[in-house]
């Protein structure tokens, strides 16, 4: 048994000094980092995620931020990427790039460089700002670079497909590529990145030829999908998996390795180029409730990433989205937020490490969550253990500033 698990990690260790570390070059910040607003150690992160923000100008823009600093928030997280379908900034100026980035880049198509203006926005007001990045998901490169593209599994045609968009972690030239887009957001001036919930892999991904190659050539047999999958059954049109086979079980942590390993070379990178830069990484609520379901659907495991230098786990516990995919009351999902807070404290063992992400807007209605509501998300998160708090919205979302003074 000891020699089959030296024969597994080995060749992570080699992929890890050899295949995972792009290559460094001195860059020149365009902004300087905001040391004179970090947080105290005792001060509890209060950040707005924003969606789209209701401003339409600059001058708008600085009111928005300056309403949100009087709410309570600390941290304000903008989107810095724009896919195909993404509604735009309203206060950027739109160009013939249907896809590409808000920040200064050589290396992808910049819409408009609001970063730069919302960074020094919300500096002025008090606010730390983090750029939320894409990872997988760039339509960009998508377009541009199909052999970046990874492969997936079809359930019902028993053979490989393009997976949805998703690019390739088993391709180098591809995490080259990521890395140093990273580099350039976090020389930009920002205080930390939040990192998209597309760095993961579904059960059915991760079939590239890259994939496959890498896999042969650490367990010396061919990747086999057709062996991973029991009990195949269909519903409104869709295929499901009752269950996995143990061979299932061994690639999926395999891979995760990879995607680990890769994860703490893009970490790494980021903070090598801005070295006070906090980086955040968005989690499934799934990931800490049910780490075996995780590890199969997303392809996340914290005991895992607990070795990267992540300051933040943001996990995505979203109540109206638990009531549905879970078919429970608001009770129900109330209890479901308690519970992944208590686990997510113990199984990160740092609990200024857990921020918990909440809904202010119904993703389906587009609509408000209405107040009571939201107050009692924010009591269940801070009677079960009193973690960072972060609230995603949108224009429309409630101020919730009465909770968060309380928080």
């Amino acid at each position: 048994m000891i020699m089959y698990r030296l024969q597994i990690f080995i060749p992570f260790i080699l992929f890890l000094l050899f295949s995972c570390s792009a290559p460094t070059q001195q860059i020149k910040h365009e902004a300087p980092p905001s040391e004179n607003l970090t947080l105290k150690k005792d001060k509890k992160v209060i950040a707005a995620q924003v969606l789209l923000f209701k401003s339409s100008t600059y001058e708008e823009l600085e009111k928005e931020m300056a309403a949100m600093k009087d709410s309570g928030v600390n941290i304000v997280i903008v989107r810095v990427f724009h896919n195909k379908g993404d509604r735009h900034h309203g206060f950027a100026s739109q160009n013939k790039h249907q896809s590409g980035v808000y920040f200064k880049s050589r290396i992808a198509p910049v819409i408009d460089d609001v970063l730069t203006r919302i960074i020094d926005i919300g500096h002025r007001q008090g606010l730390l700002v983090y750029a939320w990045m894409t990872t997988r998901k760039m339509d960009w490169k998508w377009s541009d670079s199909p052999k970046w593209r990874d492969s997936a599994y079809d359930l019902k045609t028993k053979d490989f497909a393009y997976s949805k968009g998703g690019l390739d972690l088993f391709n180098q030239d591809f995490q080259n590529y990521l890395i140093s887009i990273y580099r350039e957001i976090a020389v930009s001036g920002v205080d930390g990145i939040l990192i998209q919930d597309d760095l993961v892999y579904r059960h059915t991904e991760g079939f590239s030829d890259s994939a496959r190659l890498s896999y042969n050539n650490s367990f010396g047999f061919a990747l086999r999908p057709e062996n991973f999958y029991k009990d195949i059954y269909e519903k409104d049109g869709k295929q499901y998996v009752k269950n996995y086979t143990p061979l299932f079980w061994k690639w999926a942590e395999w891979r995760n390795q990879h995607i680990t390993l890769f994860l703490d070379s893009l970490v790494r990178e980021a903070k090598k180029a801005s070295p006070n830069i906090k980086i955040a990484l968005n989690l499934y609520y799934e990931t800490v409730i049910n780490p075996k379901n995780g590890l199969a659907w997303f392809s996340q495991d914290i005991s895992s990433l607990k070795s990267i230098d992540i300051d933040y786990f943001a996990v995505m516990a979203y109540h109206r989205q638990m009531m549905k995919e879970k078919m429970l009351n608001l009770d129900g999902a109330l209890n479901m937020i308690s519970d992944i807070t208590r686990i997510g404290v113990d199984a990160i063992g740092n609990k200024d490490k857990l921020l918990m992400k909440v809904q202010s807007v119904d993703w389906d209605t587009k609509e408000a969550v209405p107040s009571d509501e939201l107050k009692m998300v924010f009591e269940s998160i801070k009677k079960a253990g009193g973690v960072s708090l972060a609230y995603v919205q949108n224009g429309n979302s409630v101020s919730p500033k009465n909770f968060l003074d309380k928080m």
